[in-house]
């Protein structure tokens, strides 16, 4: 299993709307072949740190999600300079 995580902080007055928009999102993601899931985290920080937390059943289907439309899509839309990215893959459970 591949895990990604995006790690970014915002201001207090922008987390409420960044929540709403997470819990509206397309999920045009979900039907793409070997998606397990998303979990979007808040820290309790007054400016709060977000993780977007992705999993995938392998590589390949991560490599083919991020050449599709969708994600070019939503990557232009939500592009934050101040966002890290991550990788792993599971190794044990």
């Amino acid at each position: 299993m591949i895990v990604t995580i995006n790690r970014f902080r915002t201001s207090a007055e922008e987390a409420e709307r960044l929540e709403t928009s997470f819990r509206e999102r397309s999920r045009r993601v979900d039907q793409y072949e070997g998606f397990l899931g998303l979990e979007v985290l808040r820290s309790f920080e007054p400016e709060p740190e977000f993780l977007l937390v992705t999993r995938w059943r392998d590589r390949e289907s991560l490599k083919a999600y991020f050449q599709s439309e969708d994600f070019k899509a939503t990557k232009a839309a939500s592009a934050r300079q101040d966002a890290t990215f991550s990788m792993y893959e599971v190794v044990a459970e």
